[in-house]
C-alpha cells in the first residue's frame, strides 16, 4: 500500500527537465554516499564534558529512519528498507508493527488526538522529480487498531516531519531545496528554499523553525520565521564538512540535538557558538532523536536514537 503512482502532475510533459533532475539527484545520491564512506574518519566539534553510555533497545534489518513519542509515552519509529512503522508501549516490550507497506516511509508527528502521522514517498527517486510530480505526503494511523489512510499528498518528500503552532505541519526535501507546509489540510510547495533541508523542530517560543541542512558545505542549523522565511545560519561546523546532518530535537530548556549521521556522532547545540558532541562514533548513521516522555519507564532524560545501521539506542541522561 501507499506505492507512487503514475498520474499526471499538472506541470506539463517535460521530459528534458525531469531527466535533468532524475540525474543531479542521483549524482547527488551517489556523491553523499561516498563522502559517508569517508566520513567515520573525520573529525568532528569538541565532545561534551559528559558524555552518556550507549544502550541498544532494538535492533531491525536495514535502516531505522525515524523516532517520536506519544502522549501515552508509547515509543513509534520507522524502518526504511522494510516500510514499516514499530511501536515499543513500555519500555522492556516487544515492538509490534503497526503498518507495513509504506513506500519510504519518513518523518513521524503526533495528532492530538492520538493518532500517527508518517511520511511516505521519502525515497531517492520521489525527490528527483519533487516538484514536477509531488507524490510524497502523510499517512494517518490509528497505533491501536492499525487502521489508516492518506492525510495529505502532493509533498515532494516527506523526510523530516515536524508540528508548528495552530496545525500547522512542515515537511522537508533533504535532495533538494524545499520546505513544505501543510495547514488545514492544504500544501504550500516549497514554503521556504534552503540547501538540503531534513530534520525540523519548532523553538520553545513557537516563532521559529531550525532547520538542519544535511549536504551543505559546511553542515549547518537554519533559523527561519515561521511568518517570514527563508532565515539564517544559527550554528555551523566548519571543522565536519561531511557530518551530514539529519535528524533534530530539542529539549524543554530549547537545547537542540541533531544526529550527524556522516560522522556516526550525535551533537548537543546550546547556542549559536555553543555545540559538542553527545555520542561520538559509536554507530553508523544516526537518522533520528527524540526524547522520552517518562510514561512506560522512557526516562524524560534519556534520548532515543535511531540509525541506518538497523539500532535502535538509549543515551541516558543526556540532559
Amino acid at each position: 500500500m501507499w506505492r507512487r503512482s503514475t498520474t499526471e502532475s499538472g506541470i506539463g510533459d517535460d521530459s528534458g527537465v525531469r531527466e535533468k533532475l532524475t540525474r543531479s539527484a542521483v549524482a547527488g545520491v551517489v556523491a553523499a554516499l561516498a563522502a559517508l564512506a569517508l566520513a567515520q574518519s573525520a573529525s568532528a566539534i569538541e565532545n561534551c564534558p559528559k558524555m552518556p553510555s550507549v544502550r541498544t533497545i532494538d535492533t531491525q534489518t536495514g535502516k531505522l529512519e525515524s523516532i517520536a513519542f506519544d502522549s501515552k509515552g508509547r515509543l513509534f519509529y520507522t524502518a526504511l528498507d522494510q516500510g514499516l512503522l514499530l511501536m515499543i508501549p513500555r519500555a522492556g516490550a516487544e515492538p509490534r508493527v503497526v503498518l507495513d507497506g509504506i513506500d519510504g516511509p519518513g518523518g513521524i508527528v503526533m495528532r492530538k488526538d492520538g493518532d500517527v502521522l508518517v511520511g511516505f514517498g521519502n525515497t531517492a527517486a520521489q525527490a528527483a522529480d519533487g516538484l514536477l510530480d509531488p507524490e510524497a505526503g502523510l499517512i494517518r494511523v490509528d497505533p491501536d487498531t492499525g487502521k489508516s489512510k492518506v492525510f495529505v499528498e502532493g509533498l515532494q518528500m516527506a523526510n523530516g516531519v515536524t508540528r508548528g503552532p495552530g496545525g500547522t505541519i512542515f515537511a522537508s526535501t533533504d535532495f533538494a531545496t524545499g520546505v513544505d507546509r501543510i495547514q488545514h489540510g492544504e500544501v504550500q510547495l516549497e514554503w521556504a528554499t534552503l540547501d538540503s533541508p531534513n530534520g525540523m523542530i519548532v523553538d520553545k517560543g513557537k516563532k521559529h523553525l531550525f532547520v538542519n541542512e544535511t549536504f551543505a558545505a559546511v553542515p549547518t542549523i537554519q533559523r527561519m520565521s515561521l511568518d517570514d522565511p527563508p532565515g539564517k545560519p544559527w550554528f555551523t561546523a566548519p571543522e565536519a564538512p561531511a557530518a551530514f546532518l539529519d535528524g533534530l530535537t530539542r529539549s524543554p530548556d530549547g537545547t537542540l540535538y541533531a544526529a550527524a549521521n556522516g560522522a556516526g556522532d550525535v551533537w548537543r547545540v546550546s547556542g549559536p557558538d555553543d555545540g559538542c558532541v553527545l555520542m561520538d562514533g559509536a554507530q553508523i548513521g544516526p537518522s533520528a532523536l527524540a526524547f522520552g516522555r517518562g510514561k512506560g519507564r522512557f526516562p524524560k532524560h534519556s534520548l532515543f536514537v535511531t540509525t541506518f545501521q538497523g539500532n535502535l539506542l538509549e543515551l541516558p541522561h543526556a540532559r
